[in-house]
């Protein structure tokens, strides 16, 4: 969507110089007609809502949205209203049916794109891998070239790895390559690739993949998650020796990273080991609670979830409240900083929400 609202704005800006530019070959000429009205409130206002979701400002979009009623919308943005209304509600299951809706009432709509990769992350996380997927066929490989097609390519291939078809995930994710490479997803895409290749058994091309998201991106989100996944798949080949160093890089590079845990309880130490618990500290303290729903098979399908992402200790706890309420957990850290890090990972690559509790 930032890129439509970008494209907007620059349309508006040439628009204005022509007309800055036209007015100076005609003086006096007003430049625009006497009597034209202005925007309507409800233009403005769905403009700003736009305006605001585009610059990651989602509460303020929701406010100016509010006063806004569907009687009142002029019929150029009628779509853009439809689509706003739908991706900003907050309600899980009315989510998903609004953006259903935006699907099948706009069939050529102008955020179809935007609305379909939205969709295909809820069922993605709903743990409705063949629903994401079938959504996805939208995005193909080979002609995607802005921001929403390129993600939906990489959620594609995530979706199929989950799904259990690792092979036809890294075949697609391979044909994809053109269209990632170079761009603001290529982290995400290498690590993807990466994935896909060691559950199909191929550790020489993940490690390809690892090593090139590593050199082109050395600060980027995914280095912990890389170092640990190169580790491991150095130890799949049988460089024991070269997968214990790179897991040490990555306690003394990222020591209150969730790797970092994972590479603690492989029993792997430094020389001084940064935050370390002493002699009676008690490991697993704190827990992440990503989830909570009145029904336990949505719960399941999480927890599901959270396993294939890599996430250890992931449980799905029933509450004393009637109805009951099921509580999806995950991890176990010894400290609140470790704990975090790993629900701000869960947050940006998967969107999940996340409470840091007592284990």
């Amino acid at each position: 969507m930032r890129s439509f609202v970008m494209r907007g704005a620059l349309a508006a800006l040439l628009l204005a110089l022509a007309a800055a530019s036209l007015g100076a070959k005609t003086p006096g000429k007003p430049k625009t007609p006497p009597n034209q009205p202005g925007p309507s409130p409800e233009e403005r206002a769905i403009t700003l809502a736009k305006e605001a979701l585009a610059d990651g400002n989602v509460q303020g979009a929701r406010d100016y949205l509010a006063p806004v009623t569907s009687g009142r919308v002029p019929h150029e943005k009628e779509d853009d209203f439809a689509y706003l209304t739908a991706v900003l509600i907050e309600d899980g299951d009315a989510y998903q049916e609004a953006l259903q809706n935006y699907l099948r009432d706009y069939p050529k709509g102008l955020h179809r794109r935007e609305a379909t990769l939205t969709l295909a992350k809820v069922r993605y996380v709903r743990g409705e891998y063949s629903e994401s997927e079938h959504l996805l066929a939208l995005f193909s490989p080979g002609v995607e070239k802005d921001f929403v097609g390129r993600q939906g390519l990489v959620l594609l291939g995530l979706a199929q790895l989950a799904r259990g078809d690792a092979a036809g995930a890294l075949a697609g994710l391979h044909q994809a390559g053109p269209d990632l490479e170079g761009s603001p997803q290529e982290e995400a895409y290498d690590f993807a690739l990466a994935q896909s290749a060691l559950h199909a058994s191929r550790p020489a091309d993940a490690g390809d993949a690892l090593k090139r998201l590593l050199e082109g991106h050395p600060k980027g989100d995914y280095v912990p998650q890389a170092l640990y996944a190169l580790g491991t798949g150095l130890e799949a080949v049988g460089r024991t020796g070269d997968a214990a160093g790179v897991f040490r890089q990555v306690m003394v590079r990222y020591p209150a990273s969730y790797e970092a845990t994972r590479v603690r309880d492989r029993g792997i130490r430094i020389t001084v080991e940064p935050d370390a618990p002493g002699p009676l500290a008690l490991r697993g303290g704190f827990a992440l609670q990503v989830g909570a729903f009145s029904r336990r098979d949505l719960a399941e399908s999480l927890a599901k979830d959270l396993k294939t992402s890599g996430v250890e200790d992931v449980s799905v706890k029933q509450g004393p409240e009637s109805p009951p309420v099921f509580r999806v957990r995950a991890g176990a850290f010894t400290t609140r900083d470790e704990a975090k890090a790993m629900g701000e990972r869960l947050r940006r690559e998967r969107g999940f929400s996340y409470t840091i509790v007592p284990r």
